[in-house]
């Protein structure tokens, strides 16, 4: 009896405690108080200069009571007709540069119109995927400015005016420095700088000024050594690199040391490469057209590997992996770029009147090799493969003079040019020039490395 008292008196009170309750919300005249809104507090500690008594002071980050008049209302929202937003865009496979415009918020008359102007400096339908542009926006939605990169050093800058748009060339900063390398050739001279860092094109321009004096399949051997010293561009911010020139280049082939230096003669408008004694290297064709390749069948006659009978070859079979790259012999013009029976994937060039070379079982074509084109002595034309009748990838190459076919190792080539009096002293202060850049940029990779060999480690306790 006494447990069921406890419970009616508790019920009791907790009834009466919420009438109270209630009543006091009801019939109050008092403004309901705010729940508590909690406040960041700082504290300072600031010294009074008088009595050097710290002083405790509260810094409230509450918003002020005060909201804002009109007039700093209105400034706030007012929209800055003089500002532009940008946006950067890269062009995606399939799409064009008008497309990529439209899918980016320009009107289609702008669009039509910028790119018109562009057109005037950039072949438009040349444009990349990946290619990153730069365009800006008024805040009504015209477009106003619009950028790419041309190439390394330059940037083409179009610019609204008015109703029409104009387009600049800007020459972007850059900063050319020069790199030292040197190595011993345990099997090739491409394999040999390529692990001492050198970027592939300017090993193949190596390859490629040394394959007029050089007979890369019976000349090199293990433990000759190659030095270069040549350019590199960096952009501004350092993040775009472009290999430059090769200004100087040295093998030494069985103890006997061939020196090349970059220099463009009085009155030439063209860059050579001569010997110490002012002969130029350049001869009318390459003695072999490929590097890192071994001789595998030489001209005359022999057993057909794959016929299987004694025939006159009229040519010579270089050995190499798939894909090694294969380079013009010579300037001339593409007589023929094609399948040709046995022959595989082939490619004839005409020289001059008097020599033409052959290139055959190749796995694919370079780039623009095409009949009727130009290319450059050095210029790769294809890579090594296996097509048409063969039992291995290899580059079978002949050469005609004058309408007969030659031995093409035991052919003898005119020499160039060689530099006499004024034109030879020039190239000697050219010569003396690079051999001091030379001379300090080495002096600076033993300093270097000196330093950092006598600098004191520090150990972890």
């Amino acid at each position: 009896m006494k447990q069921y008292r406890l419970h009616i008196y508790a019920i009791g009170i907790f009834v009466a405690g919420l009438i109270v309750g209630l009543s006091n919300m009801i019939f109050t005249d008092e403004p309901q108080t705010a729940p508590a809104v909690v406040q960041e507090v700082v504290t300072e500690t600031i010294v009074d200069e008088v009595s050097d008594t710290p002083v405790e002071t509260v810094i409230s980050n509450v918003a002020a009571d005060e909201p804002l008049g009109l007039t700093e209302t209105m400034s706030l929202s007012a929209e800055n007709n003089d500002e532009t937003y940008a946006k950067e865009i890269r062009i995606k496979s399939g799409q064009g540069l008008m497309d990529a415009l439209l899918n980016n918020g320009a009107e289609r008359g702008d669009a039509f119109n910028a790119i018109n102007s562009l057109g005037d400096l950039y072949n438009v339908r040349k444009i990349q995927v990946g290619q990153l542009l730069n365009a800006a926006y008024s805040p009504s939605g015209d477009l106003v400015r619009l950028s790419l990169q041309k190439d390394f050093d330059h940037r083409i800058n179009v610019e609204r005016e008015g109703d029409i748009y104009k387009s600049t060339v800007e020459e972007l900063a850059t900063q050319t420095i020069t790199r030292h390398a040197s190595g011993i050739i345990e099997d090739s001279l491409f394999l040999a700088a390529q692990r001492q860092g050198l970027p592939q094109i300017t090993i193949v321009e190596l390859i490629r000024i040394f394959s007029y004096d050089v007979d890369f399949q019976r000349e090199m051997r293990k433990g000759d050594q190659f030095e270069i010293f040549y350019e590199r561009t960096l952009s501004e911010d350092g993040r775009r690199v472009r290999e430059g020139n090769i200004l100087f280049a040295k093998l030494i082939l069985s103890g006997k040391e061939i020196n090349l230096y970059r220099h463009t003669p009085d009155n030439s408008d063209y860059a050579e490469y001569f010997h110490e004694d002012g002969q130029s290297s350049k001869k009318a064709l390459m003695k072999t057209p490929i590097e890192g390749a071994r001789l595998s069948s030489n001209y005359g006659r022999r057993k057909h590997p794959v016929l299987g009978y004694t025939r006159m070859h009229k040519g010579v079979d270089f050995s190499a992996p798939t894909g090694t790259p294969i380079m013009a012999a010579g300037d001339g013009v593409v007589e023929r770029s094609s399948w040709f029976g046995s022959f595989g994937n082939y490619v004839r060039l005409r020289h001059n009147g008097s020599y033409k070379t052959i290139y055959a079982h190749m796995s694919k074509y370079g780039r623009g090799i095409k009949k009727g084109a130009r290319v450059r002595q050095g210029q790769i034309i294809g890579y090594v493969g296996a097509t048409g009748r063969v039992t291995g990838r290899h580059l079978h190459y002949e050469v005609y003079k004058d309408g007969t076919q030659v031995n093409p190792m035991n052919l003898k080539m005119p020499s160039g040019i060689k530099l006499a009096g004024a034109p030879f002293e020039s190239f000697k202060v050219a010569m003396t020039t690079t051999n001091t850049q030379i001379d300090e940029t080495k002096s600076h990779i033993l300093l270097t490395k000196a330093i950092t060999e006598q600098a004191p480690s520090i150990s972890a306790e």
